[in-house]
C-alpha cells in the first residue's frame, strides 16, 4: 500500500471513466440480485399452491390445518435465515449470496419430490431460510459497490427482484394450474442461474476485503467499480475510501452495539418493520388467491394473483427513481396514507355487502382497492425498510444488526400470516382489513415523527447523524486531494 500511496502523489491528474464504472456497478449489482429471485418466489408459492394441494384430486391431499402450516412454514424459516445471513456474511459477501442460492435450491427441489406433507412443510422451511438470507447480503453488497450518487437507487434493486420472484411464481401457478410440483421446479432454475453468477461473475465487496486486512485485493477490485484502468494509480479519493475509519481505541464487539449510533437506528427500523407486516402487506402475498376470491372480486383468481405481483413489480421499478429524487421519508409517508385509504375502503365496501347493501359494481371496486393499496406499498412500506438496513448500520455492527433487524421482522411476518384465518374467523374480512388500514396509518405517523433522511449521504454522514456529531465534512478528505463532499458526479467519495 506504501507504493501505491507514493503513486497518488506522484500522479494526482489520473482519469476516471466514469461510464465504465457506472456499467461495472450496475452489472454487477443486477448480477447479485439474481440471488433474491429463487428465494423470492417462496412468498408467492402458497398462493398458488394451497388450492391444488386442498383439491381432492391432489396425490398430496392436504386439509385446512395442513394448509395453513404449510404457508406459515416459509415464514417460520425466514427468522433463521436473517440470523445465519449475519454468520455468513462475516465471511464474505459472495460466500452469502452463494450460501442462499444452495438452500433455495434445495427447498424447491425437496418440495418438488415430497410425497407426503411433512417433506412439504420441510422444502417450505428450508425455502424460508433461503428467503431470510437472501435480501440483507444483496442489499449491503449493492450498497458497498455503489457510491453516494447511485446507492439510492440500486439499494431499491432488492426489493424489484423480490416483486419480479413474486410476480414470475404468480405467472407459473395461472401457467401450470393445478401442478404444483411443476411450479417448484420452475422455480429451482433461478438459484440454479443465482450460483453460476456468483462463482463466476460476481467479485467480492472491496469494503469487506478492505475490514479483513486485505488492502490490495481491495483496490484491485475497488479500481473496477470506480473505472479506474488495473494498471493505473489509484487517485487520492479512491485510496481514501479504502481506508477504516480511525477508532479511538480498540473496543469490543457489544460496545459497539450499545453506542447510540448502533441503537437509535436499530429502533427505528425495528418499528418500521413492526408496521410494514401489521399492516398486512405480507398476509395479501402469502394469501393472494384466497384474498382475491373472498373480495369478491370477479376474475380468475390465479389471473388475479398475476395483476398483483405485476402491480407489485411496476411499483417497486418506479420507487427507485422516487427514492433517488424524493429521498426515503416521503414515499413512507405517502405509501402509508395511501394503503390505509385503500384497504379502509376495502372494509368499507365488504362492511356494506356483509349487512345485506346491493353494490352493482361487478367486482370493480374490491379489485382496485386491493391494486392500489399493493401500489402504494410499494413506494414505501413494502421497499424502503429493505433498502435501509443496508445503509442505516455502522459498518463495526452492519452485519450483525442488519440480519437481527430482518429476522425480528419475519418474525411479524410469520406471526401475521399464522394468525389470518383466526383472524378472519373473529374479526371478519372486513374486521380484518380495517385493522390493515389502521396500521398503517399509525405507522405513516411514526414515519413523520421519527424516520430520519439518507437521500444524498454517504454512509459515513448516516453514521454521524446517529451518532449527533457535528463535524465539517471536508475534515474527512486525504491532504493529496480535497474533493467536496457533495461531489458525486463518478461516485468516488466514502461509501
Amino acid at each position: 500500500m506504501e507504493n501505491n500511496t507514493v503513486d497518488v502523489i506522484n500522479n494526482p491528474n489520473i482519469s476516471i471513466n466514469a461510464s465504465t464504472c457506472l456499467e461495472v456497478k450496475v452489472l454487477m449489482g443486477l448480477c447479485a440480485n439474481v440471488s433474491v429471485v429463487g428465494p423470492a418466489m417462496g412468498f408467492g408459492y402458497s398462493a398458488v399452491a394451497l388450492g391444488p394441494l386442498t383439491s381432492p384430486s391432489s396425490d398430496v391431499q392436504l386439509d385446512a390445518a395442513q394448509a395453513n402450516w404449510v404457508a406459515t412454514a416459509s415464514a417460520l424459516g425466514t427468522p433463521v435465515g436473517c440470523l445465519l445471513s449475519s454468520v455468513t456474511m462475516r465471511r464474505g459477501r459472495r460466500i452469502s449470496l452463494l450460501v442462499t442460492s444452495l438452500l433455495s435450491m434445495a427447498g424447491w427441489v425437496t418440495i418438488y419430490m415430497s410425497n407426503n406433507y411433512e417433506q412439504i412443510v420441510a422444502g417450505r422451511v428450508i425455502s424460508g431460510v433461503a428467503t431470510g438470507m437472501a435480501s440483507v447480503p444483496t442489499t449491503v453488497y449493492v450498497a458497498e459497490i455503489a457510491g453516494p450518487k447511485w446507492r439510492g437507487t440500486m439499494v431499491t434493486w432488492t426489493s424489484i427482484s423480490i416483486a419480479l420472484g413474486v410476480l414470475i411464481v404468480y405467472v407459473f401457478g395461472y401457467v401450470f394450474k393445478d401442478n404444483w410440483r411443476m411450479v417448484s421446479l420452475m422455480c429451482a432454475l433461478f438459484p440454479l442461474l443465482s450460483i453460476a453468477l456468483t462463482l463466476l461473475v460476481i467479485p467480492e465487496s472491496p469494503l469487506w476485503l478492505r475490514d479483513q486486512n486485505r488492502p490490495d485485493d481491495a483496490l484491485k477490485i475497488l479500481k473496477k467499480f470506480r473505472g479506474v484502468p488495473k494498471d493505473d494509480a489509484a487517485p487520492a479519493e479512491l485510496m481514501f475510501e479504502l481506508k477504516p475509519r480511525p477508532q479511538k481505541k480498540k473496543q469490543n464487539l457489544l460496545k459497539h452495539l450499545m453506542k447510540r449510533n448502533a441503537i437509535v437506528p436499530f429502533a427505528i427500523m425495528l418499528s418500521y418493520f413492526f408496521f410494514q407486516q401489521f399492516s398486512g402487506l405480507f398476509v395479501v402475498i402469502y394469501y393472494a388467491v384466497d384474498i382475491i376470491v373472498s373480495s369478491g372480486v370477479k376474475l380468475d383468481p390465479y389471473l388475479g394473483a398475476v395483476l398483483i405481483g405485476f402491480t407489485r413489480l411496476v411499483g417497486s421499478l418506479l420507487v427507485a427513481g422516487v427514492s433517488r429524487k424524493y429521498g426515503r421519508r416521503i414515499p413512507s409517508i405517502v405509501s402509508g396514507i395511501g394503503m390505509a385509504i385503500f384497504m379502509g375502503g376495502l372494509s368499507v365496501y365488504l362492511f356494506l355487502k356483509d349487512n345485506g347493501y346491493d353494490i352493482a359494481d361487478g367486482g370493480v371496486i374490491p379489485a382496485v382497492c386491493v391494486l392500489l393499496y399493493i401500489f402504494a406499498s410499494t413506494l414505501g412500506y413494502l421497499v424502503i425498510p429493505f433498502a435501509m438496513v443496508g445503509e442505516v448500520f455502522p459498518s463495526k455492527v452492519k452485519d450483525i444488526l442488519s440480519g437481527l433487524t430482518t429476522c425480528i421482522g419475519y418474525i411479524f411476518s410469520s406471526i401475521t400470516v399464522k394468525t389470518y384465518p383466526d383472524m378472519l374467523e373473529t374479526m371478519g374480512k372486513h374486521g380484518v382489513f380495517l385493522f390493515f388500514a389502521v396500521v398503517s396509518l399509525v405507522g405513516a405517523v411514526f414515519i413523520v415523527l421519527c424516520l430520519p433522511e439518507t437521500k444524498g449521504k454517504t454512509l459515513h454522514e448516516i453514521e454521524d447523524m446517529f451518532s449527533k456529531k457535528k463535524k465539517n465534512t471536508f475534515e474527512l478528505q486525504p491532504p493529496e486531494a480535497v474533493v467536496s463532499p457533495k461531489d458525486t458526479s463518478v461516485g468516488l467519495l466514502v461509501n
